[in-house]
């Protein structure tokens, strides 16, 4: 009976020993993640995308005139991202779904760089968090997130605690339909198990990148995109509901086959390592959603609010990165 009060007592300290640590590790780290990511507008000239508009009425959508140009080269397609915060796939989608693509884009641009109007306002004793407000303090929604898709992420820098600007995250499960949001799955709250959300409180969010796993990575495991993504959303969907939230799952979780407990970028990367993918781009104590949004695993469909260029600015121990596409 000593003994097992003794092992009880050992496997108490030891999980109080870590919990000190991850502290003091978060709190070093927060340091220099507020200052690494405020609400980002580039600090770069904004230019015209006049000449690559020429170049998509050259490749014959909407009845204009035909060419044997059919897509948009890399390098252009990278100029409208550093443009728009649009990846491939939302500058395609919306070429191919939009009559007037030419204003569409030039919106994008304008939520680039101008970004939306926010407050901060405190939610906890030590954390404070942004959302969007006009300048009479009344709520706004930004416009629909871009080609929503099964098993896309989203993650927001909008929430920070004693500087540590650690965000939020969560996976997308289905297509919305024209009008509708998509509906999510997220650890949201201490003391609240994972649930159903909606994409519509992203839209009030200053900061969002919207992310989709690479062709690259699932074409790595004999998938394609779509198949993967519908995949990751059904078994979200089968395993990853009315799961108690912990700040340090990883010691919750360490003699059970089940997940126990989990917070928002615990869950995520929890969902794809179950695919055999590590989208937790630093390998850290903690996963963080910057450290989901930082994985070369993922392609960026649209980002606003946070800086694409995030890899070549950031001390490379921490790697908060971004890619493109």
């Amino acid at each position: 009976m000593n003994c097992q009060r003794k092992k009880k007592r050992k496997t108490t300290l030891k999980k109080a020993a870590v919990s000190v640590i991850v502290a003091f590790s978060v709190l070093w780290i927060a340091m220099d993640e507020e200052e690494l990511n405020p609400v980002y507008k580039p600090d770069y000239e904004r230019a015209s995308l006049s000449y690559i508009f020429e170049d998509i009425r050259e490749t014959g959508q909407f009845g204009k005139k035909e060419s044997k140009k059919k897509n948009l080269t890399e390098e252009e397609y990278k100029a409208v991202f550093r443009q728009t915060g649009l990846g491939k796939a939302a500058v395609d989608y919306i070429i191919a779904n939009e009559k007037d693509y030419e204003e569409e884009l030039e919106y994008y641009q304008k939520i680039f760089f101008d970004g939306y109007p926010y407050t901060c306002a405190k939610i906890g004793v030590l954390t404070y968090n942004e959302r969007m407000r006009d300048k009479d303090g009344n709520k706004v929604l930004g416009k629909e997130i871009i080609d929503l898709r099964p098993g896309d992420v989203l993650v927001n820098l909008s929430t920070h605690t004693m500087g540590l600007r650690h965000g939020h995250c969560g996976i997308v499960v289905n297509e919305p339909k024209k009008g509708k949001e998509a509906k999510t799955i997220e650890a949201v709250y201490l003391g609240e198990p994972s649930e159903y959300q909606t994409t519509k409180k992203w839209r009030s969010c200053p900061t969002l990148v919207h992310l989709r796993i690479s062709e690259e990575a699932a074409e790595s495991k004999g998938y394609t995109q779509e198949q993967l993504g519908t995949l990751l959303a059904k078994f979200a969907e089968e395993n990853c509901l009315d799961i108690d939230y912990g700040i340090l799952p990883g010691i919750y979780n360490m003699k059970s086959d089940r997940i126990r407990r989990t917070h928002c970028s615990h869950l995520i990367w929890y969902i794809f390592k179950e695919f055999g993918y590590d989208v937790d781009s630093n390998g850290g104590m903690i996963v963080t959603p910057a450290d989901i949004a930082a994985s070369d695993l993922f392609e960026i469909v649209q980002i606003y609010g946070m800086d694409p260029d995030m890899r070549r600015k950031t001390d490379e121990n921490i790697r908060r990165s971004f890619k493109w596409n």
